[in-house]
């Protein structure tokens, strides 16, 4: 397992409380945690978890659903209001996967929702991530966006997100990858950016399928594994935008550099791009250094410019299955 770096032994550590029927499902997960200077604890009743939530200072509480009977959101509404800390992180842990119930967890304060069965190294990445800073800029914020008069003065994306939506529409599907690569380097241009790529799902956000990236034109159809991304898998369960905004400050996505040695990584930005409704991917725009997140009209373009460039590249993965199976299949 690719691990963060321990921190060091002047820093002081992060707490997490559990709530949890069976925590003996998190026992080697806590020991885990503890070297990377994590000190966590679980408790089995709701009373008792709101009780030490409301006495003592965490840093980020998980918590099953149906904890203690106590209505799912209403609980969640809880841990935000009673919390000694009022900043503090909230990750659900259920088998209550419909996208209704994500939903709703977000709603009521969520930050995270992990599915359950869940994968040991999925979650230690996806709770060290959310120890670490970032910002987030929810689904209502780009629709107050989008009937704003100030969209005018960003002509620039504007201009992008026209020219994307009529190079896809000539361009015949062979040839679509040049019109997709092309938007990915306009946004390059204008948020300085030396990465911004464009990830399509497969196999509940396992594995991701890279369709193009602006920095490298033969870099495509390129599968990778999503564990050692939370940032990714917290954008295709949320739905939100995310900006880690300088890497090196979040334990987890530090790491990234070590990783990527081919470019400088100093801020990170993803974007869900959806489908008929349905998250199927993700825009991730990397940039050199330290970055805050660009006016909300630019993020309400790039939202949508990302969904037409997913929902375009659906299409074309879906009919390239067709083809495969008719084939094999005869």
């Amino acid at each position: 397992m690719d691990t963060p770096k321990k921190a060091g032994p002047q820093e002081k550590p992060h707490k997490i409380i559990i709530g949890d029927f069976a925590p003996v499902k998190f026992e080697k997960l806590i020991r885990m945690w503890n070297k990377q200077n994590i000190v966590s604890e679980a408790v089995t009743e709701a009373g008792v978890f709101l009780s030490q939530l409301k006495r003592n200072h965490y840093d980020l509480a998980i918590v099953n659903l149906l904890l203690g009977g106590i209505g799912p959101n209403k609980l969640i509404r809880d841990v935000k209001a009673m919390s000694a800390n009022k900043d503090i992180r909230v990750v659900v842990v259920s088998k209550q996967v419909h996208r209704l119930n994500i939903e709703n967890a977000v709603r009521a304060g969520a930050d995270d929702f992990v599915a359950e069965p869940f994968d040991r190294e999925n979650i230690f990445h996806r709770i060290v991530y959310h120890l670490g800073p970032k910002k987030v800029v929810a689904e209502q914020a780009l629709e107050t966006a989008r009937e704003a008069t100030t969209l005018l003065g960003h002509k620039d994306f504007i201009s992008l997100l026209l020219n994307t939506v009529e190079s896809l529409s000539r361009e015949s599907t062979e040839q679509s990858q040049n019109a997709i690569l092309h938007s990915l380097q306009g946004v390059a241009r204008l948020l300085d950016s030396n990465r911004t790529s464009l990830i399509l799902f497969e196999d509940k956000v396992e594995t991701g399928l890279v369709i193009a990236s602006s920095d490298d034109p033969d870099f495509r159809d390129f599968r990778i594994k999503l564990n050692s991304y939370p940032e990714v898998q917290h954008v295709a369960t949320t739905g939100q935008i995310v900006l880690v905004d300088d890497v090196e400050a979040n334990q987890m996505t530090k790491n990234i550099q070590n990783n990527v040695k081919s470019i400088q990584i100093g801020s990170i930005m993803v974007f869900p791009v959806r489908f008929h409704g349905n998250i199927i991917g993700v825009l991730v725009v990397r940039r050199k250094s330290s970055q805050d997140l660009p006016p909300v009209e630019v993020l309400s373009m790039l939202q949508a410019l990302a969904n037409i460039l997913a929902s375009h590249c659906n299409i074309k993965l879906l009919l390239r299955k067709i083809y495969s199976d008719f084939a094999a299949n005869g």
